[in-house]
């Protein structure tokens, strides 16, 4: 509940997560009088206390793969577990990979590493069952050794644990030709794992959820902010971009010897999975709810479309959120976009019919940029307005069926990092104006009409005059609701 979802996310949560009963979860949400639940549905669970346990009833119709990097104090060892045991309850069970960066390391035997491996490991499945769940250890049998050097994973003692409400984890080793147990690095599981699975969606097998590391760390360091870690990663946009930041910074490849190994795993991962899988890094020390504020939500803790006003809140909890992204393309010509696109695109968006006539062609004469991401799954139209040339933020598009990814955010950081000093309007009954008054560095209510003004910028209050004028001087651009058949 310290979550505090929105109805928007709180709905996405329960659809993804929880087995629906016979009445829906408005009656639980919004206090509904018990006394409105129909007969055949109260007689099914007579109380909403019995709903409440079926909400908390382990399942693994959602999974997550998920590399605990050790090693921890025992009270790291301690929240890992009941973590873990939190996140099955709510309906996301792990197919847990354990890890130390020491191991690959160590210089002792295979088969003394072997035992130094089981010993730890097993400090992790008392964690677990401690907090109450049920955990199997599996060493040896899921990971052999595959043509051309290639490591083959092997599902039936996982699928076999997951039938039996037991959390598997597995110590990372291999077996060789040879037959010999040959450790490896938890990063190589987890991929053959995650690569494993999507093959087999034929079968109706899921495929993973999330891809969860719990590690002492924490997320990714950030490098336009020092001292504090990126809240959302677009992988596709952001991945050499970090990757050279690190190789240009030799004190960080020390502090964070795991982060690139980690955001390399977390890409070969996601490139496989459908768009709506996401990634984690969290830190012991944020558990468990960092964990399950993401897990409800299904956002990054801190929006990193939000001004940096508060480092210390950015950072507080050390977590990255990971997705596989949308590639963005700039255009600055009208005529370089496709425009029976972006036309569906902006009436699903905002759901009325656009006047494409007068709009493309007010657009051939003002247009500054256009940023599109993917295959027209988002888009942001910016202007030059007035004798001044402001930049104006004429629309902010987001597919329905891209919702939801974080592709808000990934747009949003783009057009300010590309326009620091913008404005824009918007209806005072809008939704969405909560959302843009922490987004802007200031507003206005223009009198007279149904316009709030917006402005993005330290400098933005100069210009209220001319922004006023503009916001108040551009056509409409929708002529009526859309209306589908």
């Amino acid at each position: 509940m310290n979550t505090a979802p929105s109805k928007r996310e709180l709905q996405h949560f329960l659809k993804r997560y929880v087995p629906q009963p016979e009445f829906t979860t408005s009656h639980i949400v919004s206090g509904t009088d018990t006394s409105r639940i129909s007969t055949s549905s109260a007689h099914h669970l007579k109380s909403p206390q019995k709903y409440v346990d079926a909400l908390l009833s382990p399942s693994a119709h959602q999974l997550a793969v998920t590399k605990v990097e050790g090693p921890f104090e025992k009270q790291g060892w301690d929240a890992v577990g009941s973590t873990l045991v939190k996140l099955q309850k709510l309906g996301l069970t792990s197919i847990v990979v354990s890890d130390n960066a020491q191991w690959s390391t160590e210089k002792e035997s295979p088969a003394e590493l072997n035992k130094t491996m089981v010993r730890e490991t097993m400090a992790l499945v008392e964690s677990i069952e401690k907090a109450g769940g049920r955990a199997r250890l599996i060493h040896g049998g899921v990971l052999e050794q595959g043509n051309n050097g290639t490591i083959e994973a092997q599902l039936d003692f996982i699928l076999s644990a997951l039938e039996n409400r037991q959390i598997p984890v597995i110590i990372p080793v291999m077996t060789s030709e040879g037959g010999r147990q040959e450790p490896i690095t938890g990063n190589q599981v987890m991929v053959s794992l995650t690569t494993k699975m999507v093959r087999r969606q034929s079968n109706n097998s899921p495929v993973p959820a999330k891809i969860v590391v719990i590690n002492n760390e924490g997320g990714i360091v950030n490098h336009e902010q020092p001292d504090t870690a990126h809240s959302l990663i677009n992988v596709q946009e952001e991945f050499d971009t970090i990757v050279r930041a690190f190789d240009e910074n030799a004190t960080w490849q020390q502090r964070y010897p795991t982060a690139i190994g980690n955001l390399e795993m977390i890409r070969n991962c996601l490139s496989d999975l459908p768009t709506s899988s996401s990634a984690i890094i969290v830190p012991t020390s944020s558990l468990p709810s960092a964990l399950i504020a993401n897990l409800v939500t299904d956002k990054p803790l801190y929006s990193s479309s939000l001004p940096n006003r508060d480092s210390q809140r950015i950072n507080k909890l050390r977590t990255t959120v990971l997705r596989n992204g949308i590639k963005i393309h700039n255009y600055d010509n009208v005529d370089d976009l496709d425009l029976e696109k972006l036309t569906r695109l902006l009436q699903a968006s905002f759901q009325k019919k656009l006047d494409e006539n007068g709009f493309y062609e007010r657009l051939r004469h003002v247009l500054a940029g256009a940023i599109i991401a993917g295959d027209y799954e988002g888009a942001v139209l910016m202007t030059k307005e007035g004798q001044e040339g402001h930049y104006y933020l004429d629309k902010f598009a987001i597919a329905p069926t891209s919702q939801g990814i974080g592709l808000t955010d990934i747009l949003w950081k783009r057009m300010c990092d590309a326009y620091p000093e913008l404005l824009w309007r918007s209806r005072q009954d809008n939704g969405v104006n909560k959302w843009y008054f922490e987004r802007s560095n200031g507003y206005l209510r223009l009198k007279d009409t149904n316009w709030v003004l917006f402005w993005y910028g330290a400098g933005g209050f100069r210009h209220i005059d001319n922004y006023s004028t503009i916001a108040r001087s551009i056509p409409a651009s929708f002529t009526g609701p859309l209306i589908t058949l």
